[in-house]
């Protein structure tokens, strides 16, 4: 059963001694009675961890949560103060890239170094040489020291050289925009490789869409302990909703996450349906339509989440056809309308209305918001009330879809917002031609072929 894992962590910790300043340090290590002048900061707490071979997790939280600790502790590069941690398999850690160079070597010397570091013989270096030298693109300065290298060179070979290791554990840790353009584009094809490789991976990163888009599972780290695992999109919405949340009620917000952890399971299955509604789905899914829409009772998210507000509500939320027939199966190429209403319980200031549609694990496909340019309502009245439409035409290919509206506005000189849903609307967008298109959107491609022999 253990085999099936890549890293195993129990019951681990890491404890730093924090001191208010340097002379304490010598105090305490020189008193005779052994006085304690220093606080104990738990930056992971007791923490346990099973990831799986071919998994790639990601590792969301607020800074200070103990993201860059825990994959520090996983890669070796410190150790823990309790507990133990099993890794199987080599591992690359992508964390501060060029850390482990030395400045006096030249760049080919530091590519030498760093593999023997990773356990390669030198023969079995100068096979991926030219690999990692083409893949750094940095030219002749690969004979020069690094300390004559910019941050950006630096970080060039470095991930050059990690990537090209081909190892089995990848840790990385916002290291996905590093370089030019073009450089990002190449970084961002060979992680592709390596997801798509099986390789177990860690990532790290602030980006929801990033994790819900690359992740197979996630977990949110608070205080260094997890407070919650599962499927990225629902980890990433509770990441957010906590983030978001009034400062008087981030207390109330953690302990319902805690609790839903508890029983460490989050909803898969994202739709609430049943068995009728499943079948008149099958049944749409399998003939072509032509001019009609349909509204399909019970079909409805299970995911929705809903955050703190001001006391600006939303309400009435509804997709229709342009003759005014609400629907949630919408047919390909027509034109709809998204709608919702806002009212407002305080005046507000700076106002923006706005909305996200995205695929089912959580990757936003299109978002927008009014005004349209970066400008703002400057004022909103108390008691006053909005109907807001945003007419779309439905080139998205068959799927499940989910819409996220929320609405931002100045609270204590900090744009906020005021309200925000995640998945407050599922909409199902339904066949109907027989062209063979592939992917989320539809862009009505035309391939033309011309024999030329």
């Amino acid at each position: 059963m253990e085999n099936e894992y890549a890293i195993i962590l129990q019951n681990v910790s890491k404890k730093y001694r924090l001191y208010k300043n340097k002379k304490d340090r010598m105090k305490e290590a020189l008193h005779p009675l052994g006085k304690k002048l220093h606080k104990d900061f738990y930056a992971i707490n007791d923490l346990s961890l099973d990831i799986k071979k071919g998994e790639i997790l990601g590792i969301v939280g607020k800074n200070g949560s103990g993201k860059s600790t825990l994959l520090k502790l996983i890669a070796g590069v410190i150790e823990p103060t309790d507990g133990r941690i099993i890794t199987k398999g080599d591992i690359v850690p992508l964390l501060e890239l060029g850390s482990g160079f030395n400045p006096e070597y030249t760049g080919l010397e530091n590519i030498y170094f760093y593999c023997s570091i990773m356990g390669l013989s030198r023969k079995e270096t100068d096979l991926k040489l030219k690999e990692i030298t083409d893949f750094a693109d940095i030219g002749d300065f690969i004979y020069q020291p690094i300390k004559t290298y910019s941050s950006g060179m630096k970080a060039r070979l470095a991930f050059a050289v990690s990537v090209n290791i081909d190892p089995d554990i990848l840790i990385l840790d916002e290291v996905l925009a590093v370089g030019d353009e073009l450089f990002r584009r190449k970084s961002y094809a060979k992680m592709e490789e390596f997801f798509k490789a099986g390789k177990t991976i860690l990532y790290v990163s602030h980006s929801a869409n990033t994790v819900n888009e690359l992740c197979s599972k996630a977990i949110l780290l608070d205080t260094g302990e997890i407070i919650l695992r599962g499927e990225p999109k629902q980890v990433t919405a509770f990441y957010h909703k906590l983030i978001f949340a009034k400062k008087e009620n981030k207390d109330k917000v953690l302990n319902e996450i805690k609790l839903l952890n508890k029983g460490e399971k989050i909803l898969a299955d994202d739709i609430q349906t049943n068995d009728d509604t499943s079948n008149k789905i099958n049944t749409l899914l399998d003939k072509d339509i032509d001019d009609q829409s349909y509204y399909i009772h019970d079909f409805k998210p299970k995911s929705s989440i809903r955050y703190d507000n001001f006391d600006v509500n939303i309400s009435d939320y509804f997709i229709k056809t342009t003759d005014g027939r609400k629907v949630n199966a919408l047919v390909q190429n027509r034109d709809y309308v998204y709608g919702f209403n806002v009212s407002f319980g305080i005046d507000a200031e700076k106002v923006r209305f706005g909305t996200s549609f995205k695929t089912e694990k959580g990757q936003i496909i299109s978002g927008a918001a009014y005004p349209y340019d970066d400008s703002y309502i400057e004022k909103i009245n108390k008691g006053q009330k909005f109907n807001i439409e945003i007419k779309f035409k439905c080139t998205l290919l068959p799927a499940n879809y989910y819409l996220t509206t929320g609405i931002k506005g100045l609270i204590n000189e900090d744009i906020v917002f005021l309200n925000r849903i995640e998945d407050i609307l599922v909409f199902k967008v339904i066949k109907n031609t027989v062209d063979q298109y592939w992917g989320v959107v539809n862009l009505n491609q035309r391939l033309t072929v011309t024999d030329i022999t």
